[in-house]
C-alpha cells in the first residue's frame, strides 16, 4: 500500500544551491516533490483546496528555511514530510475538518478502467470502506498509517516526522493497524451484495 511513487532524497549540490537562493534548483526541488507533498496534504486533511494551500505553504516554508536543514539529523525528505505534516495539522485545528472519502492517494486513471462494472461497483465499495474506516481513526493514529503504510516511510523516519519514539511508533501503528482492522469487519455484506448485483439496487 505504499506510494512507490515517492522521489529519492534529491543530490546534496543540489540543496545547497537551492539553499544558496538559487532559483533553477530550488524549481527542481519542487518539481520532484510537489505532487508527494499535495497527496499527504490531502491524505492528512482530506480537502483538495486545503492541500493546495499547504502544498504552497510548505514551498514557501522551505524556500525560507532550506539554509538550516541539516541533513544530519534527517533525510531531506523527511524533513519535508514534517513540514507538511504541521502546515496539515494546524489547517486542521484552524477549520476542524475531517478526513474525505475520496483524496487519500495518488489516482491512477489508467488503472480505473475495468471491463467489469459490477466488479467495479465491487471495488469501489471496498476501497470506501477502507477510506471511510481511515478517517474514523483518530489523528495520532492516522497519520502514522497514511506516512508508513501509504507513503511508505520507514520507522525511523516517520518517528523524526511526529517528533516521537521508534518504539512508539511501533506501538501506536501497531494500535492504529488494529482500530483499522476492526472497522474493517464491519464492511456491510448486504451492501456489497447487492453491489455484485446492481439490478437489485434501488437508484
Amino acid at each position: 500500500m505504499s506510494d512507490s511513487s515517492r522521489p529519492d532524497s534529491p543530490d546534496p549540490a543540489l540543496l545547497v544551491r537551492a539553499a544558496a537562493g538559487d532559483h533553477e534548483a530550488f524549481a527542481e526541488i519542487y518539481r520532484r516533490y510537489h505532487q508527494v507533498v499535495y497527496r499527504f496534504g490531502c491524505a492528512m486533511t482530506g480537502s483538495e483546496p486545503a492541500a493546495e494551500d499547504i502544498t504552497q505553504e510548505a514551498f514557501v516554508a522551505l524556500f525560507r528555511d532550506l539554509a538550516r536543514y541539516d541533513p544530519a539529523r534527517a533525510s531531506f525528505t523527511t524533513y519535508l514530510y514534517g513540514i507538511v505534516r504541521n502546515l496539515s495539522r494546524e489547517r486542521l485545528r484552524r477549520e476542524r475538518r475531517f478526513l474525505s472519502l475520496d483524496v487519500l492517494g495518488p489516482r491512477n486513471e489508467a488503472a480505473s478502467y475495468t471491463p467489469d462494472p459490477s466488479g467495479a461497483m465491487v471495488d469501489a465499495e471496498v476501497a470506501a470502506q477502507v477510506r471511510r474506516a481511515l478517517a474514523s481513526l483518530p489523528a495520532r493514529y492516522r497519520e502514522l498509517i497514511v506516512l508508513c503504510d501509504l507513503h511508505g516511510l520507514s520507522y525511523a523516519d516517520t518517528a523524526v516526522v511526529v517528533n516521537i519514539s521508534i518504539s512508539a511508533v511501533r506501538s501506536r501503528l501497531h494500535r492504529g493497524r488494529q482500530i483499522l482492522r476492526r472497522q474493517l469487519t464491519r464492511v456491510s455484506r448486504p451492501e456489497l451484495r447487492r453491489a455484485r448485483h446492481p439490478e437489485r439496487c434501488a437508484i
